[in-house]
């Protein structure tokens, strides 16, 4: 496979822009969900996120211009891959795996430790029971591991299975290194 420098920028920064778009929506559909009870915080904070919306969208459409100042001189630069495209499948689940397994670690072991913290501070108390939003939070981020590291462990398997949906009327089977078929 051979792509440029420009090209491999002009990717990146649109996943960046679905994800700051992502982020502006999501944020609006809190504001609006929770709702502000002062109204300049609300304009405030649905300005912002108009304005993210706004800079996604400018960047989804000319990313080349961010790439070409991120790469002047390189940006003809070719870069060659002897990879196939399921390789490149399989490592990108795997990227993804890694990624949300250790956000989900990490958000296990902060929010344990804000509830060990918080528990001990709940024993004065009549109840002495912490909120039921905290153990929502903490099975959250246990099941955002255990998913990561599926996602992880089983992203040839997932490539497999992508590639048997995409030629779903005609599935034949799928040769493994050794010449057999599974299928």
């Amino acid at each position: 496979m051979k792509t440029t420098l420009h090209t491999a920028l002009c990717i990146a920064i649109r996943i960046g822009a679905v994800l700051l778009a992502l982020d502006a929506l999501e944020r609006v559909a809190s504001l609006l969900t929770i709702g502000e009870a002062d109204p300049h915080r609300f304009f405030g904070a649905m300005l912002f996120s108009a304005l993210y919306l706004g800079v996604a969208v400018v960047l989804w459409l000319w990313p080349g211009m961010l790439a070409w100042w991120a790469s002047s001189r390189a940006s003809n630069e070719v870069f060659v891959s002897y990879l196939a495209g399921y390789d490149w499948q399989r490592i990108a689940l795997a990227v993804v795996g890694v990624w949300l397994a250790v956000t989900g670690l990490s958000g296990c072991l902060g929010h344990g430790l804000l509830m060990v913290f918080l528990g001990e501070r709940m024993r004065d108390y009549s109840t002495g029971l912490l909120p039921t939003t905290e153990w929502y939070w903490l099975i959250h981020y246990s099941v955002q591991t255990v998913a990561g590291a599926a996602i992880l462990l089983g992203s040839s398997g997932l490539v497999s299975l992508l590639a048997r949906i995409r030629r779903y009327p005609a599935v034949t089977a799928i040769e493994e290194p050794d010449g057999q078929g599974r299928g």
